[in-house]
């Protein structure tokens, strides 16, 4: 039985090492290919040695692409924090309140989260399109929330559900108002998972492509679309490519690694007694 567990455990950690060098392996290419002379990230077969170069990070600051990242802050801020102001109230709603036709709206909100988004891009560029919406920020905005809300509204009722519902009601027994109570009392002590839903929030429109595609315009082109334009017709300038990859998967990469910590302490945020 031991040299079995032995056995186990040896293939269990000869997986996971293959699992991690294959997860690992593109990013330290991507990393490479930008710090290589532009001879070097084109040769083929290609280099995995070169010498030391930053002219394609230097091209990369001098070049448009800055405009493309800066849409994207752009994009991913406002996004977030309209997302967040409609559908933390909306989640608050779904978890406390006792409405006519809340099975309905939660059912709708689920269903909508397995729908492909490709189903609703072409009726959703008519209609921004004669609302003169497209290649602007608030159409975009309006894009995003239209995929993300439901999420939200479904993510942030799981972590008010999770609230001692006795902690809000002692506070209206004080004479605290509903929104007062919200605010103040439930509010802080779900704010683990507030922010957590907000990160992932900022991770998908940090990350879209698809719809600012077909959308977005040259005034507001985010940083994903914008990677595009180092594909030429002869040839594609993979040193500015992976220096712009790398813009986009460093804050992605961050914020994943602060979501994970957060989403543990949202679970545990209602363990509160009081």
């Amino acid at each position: 039985m031991h040299r079995h567990a032995r056995r186990i455990s040896f293939i269990s950690i000869t997986i996971l090492l293959v699992g991690m060098v294959v997860a690992v392996v593109p990013y330290l290419w991507i990393i490479l290919t930008s710090v290589k002379r532009q001879v070097d990230a084109t040769a083929i077969p290609p280099k995995i040695i070169s010498p030391l170069s930053f002219k394609s990070w230097e091209q990369l600051l001098d070049g448009p692409f800055l405009g493309s990242l800066g849409n994207s802050v752009i994009i991913t801020v406002a996004t977030t924090v309209a997302t967040l102001a409609i559908g933390v109230p909306a989640g608050y709603a779904f978890a406390r309140g006792r409405f006519p036709g809340r099975r309905f709206l939660g059912g709708w909100l689920l269903f909508s989260r397995m729908v492909p988004p490709v189903i609703f891009i072409i009726p959703l560029f008519l209609f921004f399109n004669q609302l003169r919406l497209t290649n602007s920020y608030l159409g975009l905005v309006l894009a995003y929330m239209s995929g993300l809300l439901p999420f939200t509204v479904w993510m942030c009722a799981s972590y008010f559900e999770d609230v001692p519902q006795e902690i809000e009601e002692a506070a209206r027994v004080d004479g605290a108002s509903r929104a007062r109570a919200f605010l103040t009392v439930v509010l802080p002590l779900a704010i683990p998972g507030v922010l957590t839903v907000g990160v992932l929030i900022a991770i998908a429109a940090w990350s879209e492509y698809f719809i600012p595609f077909i959308l977005g315009g040259f005034n507001t082109t985010p940083a994903t679309v914008g990677l595009v334009n180092f594909v030429g017709s002869a040839v594609i300038d993979w040193g500015q490519m992976a220096a712009a990859s790398l813009t986009l998967v460093v804050p992605v990469a961050v914020l994943t690694l602060f979501a994970q910590r957060g989403m543990l302490r949202g679970l545990s945020a209602g363990a509160v007694k009081g």
